[in-house]
C-alpha cells in the first residue's frame, strides 16, 4: 500500500506545481504588453512594426475563436507567439518561456496553428495575388525597364526549398537533390521584391520546371497568349526553365560582346530581383531557413509559407525596415533555395 500512497502523493504534488505554473504564466501575460517595448526592439522580435502588428491583429482577430473562460489565452498573445515563431523558427518551448507570451509548448503549438490558418484565410488571399489587369502589368513593365533596361517583364520566377522533417508518408518524394527533405516552393516577384505568386504544394524532389508546368500562373499566361492578349509581356527565369513565348530564359555560353551576351547581362540584372526577394524573405522570417527545419506535416508547412509570404508583402507595404543584413552569397543559408 505504501508505494501506491507515494504515487498518489506525487501526482497531487505535480498537479499543484502545474497549477502554480499556470497561474504564474497568466500573471506574466496579464502584466506585460509587447507594444510597450521600443519600436526597433519590437521589429527585431516580431519583424513587423507596431502599426503593421495592429493591422494584422485587427484583421485576423474576428476569425479567431476566443475562449469564454477566464483562463483562456487572449488572441493578442496567440498572435505575438506566432509572430515570434515566424521570425526565429525556434523551439516552441523557448518561445513560450518569453515573459511577453509566457505559454507552455503545447499552447504555443496550438497558437501557431490557429494564427497561421487565420492569416492564410484573411490576408494571404488578398496580399499574394498575381496581377491580371493590363494597368498593373504596364506598371511592372515600366519599372523593370527603368531599373534594368529589360522590356516587357511582369515578374521573375524561381524555386526555393523549405526544409521539413521526414514525412510519415511518401518520404522519398520530399527528398531533394541537396540531400534533405523539403518543399520546393515556386515564387514569382516584382522589382520591389513583392511576392506576386507562391506555390508550396510540391515535394522537394520535383524540378522547378515541372512545378512551373503545373501552376495556375502558367495556365493563365498560356491562355492569354493563345488569345493574343499578353501584348509583349513575359516572366523571366533561369536556365532551369524551358523557353516559352511568355517566359524568357538566358542564352547558354554566348560570345563576349554579342547581342546574346548583352541580353544575358540585362536578363541577369533583372532576374536578380527574385534572388534578392528570397534572401530578404528568409532573412526576415528565419523559420524558412534550412537550419530551422519545420517539425510539421508538409501540408501545414505549406500554410506556414503562405502566411509568411503575406506578412513579407505587408512589410513592404508598411515600409518595415529589415534590421539585419539580407542573406549574402557567402552565407550557406542563401543558397539553400537554389
Amino acid at each position: 500500500m505504501l508505494p501506491i500512497f507515494h504515487r498518489r502523493l506525487e501526482r497531487v504534488r505535480q498537479r499543484q506545481e502545474n497549477r502554480g505554473l499556470v497561474l504564474y504564466r497568466r500573471h506574466l501575460r496579464d502584466h506585460s504588453n509587447p507594444f510597450d517595448i521600443p519600436e526597433e526592439r519590437f521589429i527585431e522580435l516580431y519583424r513587423l512594426n507596431k502599426e503593421l502588428a495592429r493591422y494584422v491583429i485587427n484583421t485576423i482577430s474576428p476569425v479567431m475563436a476566443q475562449g469564454v473562460y477566464g483562463n483562456s489565452i487572449p488572441n493578442l498573445i496567440k498572435i505575438f507567439a506566432s509572430l515570434r515563431f515566424y521570425a526565429t523558427g525556434s523551439y516552441q518551448r523557448d518561445i513560450g518561456l518569453s515573459y511577453l507570451v509566457s505559454l507552455s509548448q503545447t499552447s504555443v503549438h496550438r497558437c501557431i496553428q490557429q494564427v497561421t490558418q487565420a492569416i492564410e484565410t484573411t490576408i494571404t488571399i488578398h496580399e499574394v495575388t498575381f496581377p491580371t489587369n493590363e494597368i498593373e502589368h504596364n506598371r511592372i513593365k515600366h519599372s523593370f525597364m527603368d531599373k534594368f533596361g529589360f522590356p516587357g517583364v511582369i515578374g521573375c520566377v524561381d524555386g526555393t526549398h523549405i526544409a521539413i522533417s521526414r514525412p510519415a508518408r511518401e518520404a522519398h518524394n520530399f527528398y531533394n537533390r541537396k540531400g534533405y527533405y523539403s518543399l520546393n516552393t515556386q515564387i514569382i516577384c516584382d522589382d520591389n521584391l513583392k511576392i506576386l505568386s507562391l506555390n508550396a504544394n510540391f515535394p522537394g524532389s520535383n524540378h522547378d520546371s515541372y512545378i512551373w508546368r503545373h501552376t495556375r500562373v502558367r495556365q493563365y499566361l498560356l491562355q492569354q497568349y493563345l488569345q493574343n492578349r499578353l501584348r509583349g509581356s513575359w516572366l523571366i527565369g533561369d536556365s532551369g526553365y524551358m523557353l516559352e513565348p511568355f517566359l524568357m530564359i538566358p542564352f547558354i555560353n554566348p560570345l563576349d560582346g554579342s547581342p546574346e551576351s548583352r541580353y544575358n547581362h540585362c536578363h541577369i540584372r533583372a532576374r536578380n530581383c527574385v534572388e534578392r526577394c528570397i534572401g530578404v524573405w528568409k532573412c526576415r522570417f528565419r523559420a524558412c531557413l534550412q537550419e530551422r527545419t519545420a517539425k510539421y506535416s508538409p501540408s501545414f508547412v505549406g500554410s506556414l509559407v503562405n502566411a509568411k509570404a503575406a506578412l513579407h508583402n505587408l512589410c513592404i507595404r508598411f515600409n518595415v525596415p529589415l534590421l539585419e543584413a539580407p542573406l549574402l552569397e557567402n552565407d550557406p543559408s542563401y543558397w539553400s533555395h537554389s
